[in-house]
């Protein structure tokens, strides 16, 4: 089996995060947290039941900090691809890591720093795999 045909890792990670979805109709906001992720797809429990098709941003709750002193929210730019149960599964179509104001800064138990300067990320996951 070579790489292209292997499903990427899933990670369980218990993140907060916020997101936004877009439908014809109108746009619906929420919370929840984060079950799963891969470099391709997110598994989440969202506050309110998401319908496949649609478009959402999710931001997360990144727990290292830039410079040892900037929180940092990883934004992903999905298409909801299943819901049921209080699960969501999205496609991860790009990202990038945002700096957080203070009010969406949730408390960190164990942050980790980061020394140097990160520089930001954008990326379609098209040109990340290639």
């Amino acid at each position: 089996m070579t790489s292209a045909q292997r499903p990427p890792r899933r990670y369980p990670i218990p993140f907060q995060l916020r997101y936004k979805a877009i439908y014809r109709n109108g746009t619906t906001h929420g919370f929840g947290q984060t079950r799963m992720m891969s470099s391709k797809d997110i598994v989440f429990e969202p506050a309110d039941g998401l319908e496949p098709g649609a478009k959402a941003e999710i931001a997360i709750a990144w727990p290292f900090l830039l410079d040892g002193r900037i929180r940092l929210q990883l934004v992903l730019e999905t298409t909801i691809t299943r819901s049921e149960g209080g699960i969501a599964q999205a496609r991860i179509l790009s990202y990038h890591f945002r700096t957080r104001r203070q009010a969406e800064a949730e408390p960190i138990h164990e942050t980790a720093a980061i020394k140097a300067p990160l520089p930001v990320v954008h990326r379609t996951l098209a040109a990340a795999h290639a």
